[in-house]
């Protein structure tokens, strides 16, 4: 199992039937375990805290207009995530253009010296260039590997690709984000 946000593991992927009852207490359950797989999804593609909440609750208030659509015996957190996903693609097709900013998060390690912590801070800011210039999908199936650990089926179905496009998405990935971090590891020197 994963854990959500809380450090706690996501019970809800059992898919209880509970979970698809229009009951506002069980809606606002499965919103308090899923928020912050939905947010940090988001978060990613958008790149603006703005953006990621505005999407965040309009992906749960199409979940709820569409709880009844939800078909016992798959993930409720990859439903909400591809209901997220196609609420971003569809922002994404009536802007044309996202606008992708760095991620606000550092590192936050007492035991780290200062220096360790630059180090990391900056292989951190690194990282997030490197994934801007990712293409849209290849960003998208990379987090959802990484970050969320779904199948490359499900990606697959989020992503509108197959499950062999979303291994070569998640290869292409891989391959330019290290060659990118080594090409500015070199830069850099030791």
């Amino acid at each position: 199992m994963l854990a959500n946000g809380d450090g706690n593991a996501n019970e809800s992927d059992r898919d209880s039937p509970d979970a698809s009852s229009n009951s506002t207490t069980n809606f606002a359950e499965l919103v308090e375990q899923h928020w912050s797989a939905v947010y940090r999804l988001l978060y990613n593609l958008c790149g603006s805290a703005h953006d990621t909440e505005d999407l965040t609750q309009e992906t749960f208030l199409r979940a709820l207009n569409r709880l009844d659509s939800f078909q016992p015996g798959t993930k409720m957190r990859a439903w909400l995530l591809r209901i997220a996903t196609n609420a971003w693609f569809d922002v994404r097709r009536k802007r044309q253009r996202v606008t992708m900013q760095a991620l606000d998060v550092e590192p936050s390690e007492a035991e780290q010296s200062v220096e360790e912590r630059l180090a990391t801070a900056e292989q951190a800011a690194l990282l997030r260039m490197a994934m801007q210039d990712l293409p849209d999908v290849t960003r998208m199936v990379f987090h959802l590997r990484v970050t969320e650990e779904l199948s490359f089926a499900e990606i697959g179905e989020m992503a509108g690709v197959s499950e062999e496009a979303a291994r070569w998405h998640m290869h292409q990935a891989r391959t330019r984000l290290l060659r990118r971090m080594t090409k500015e590891s070199v830069k850099r020197g030791p």
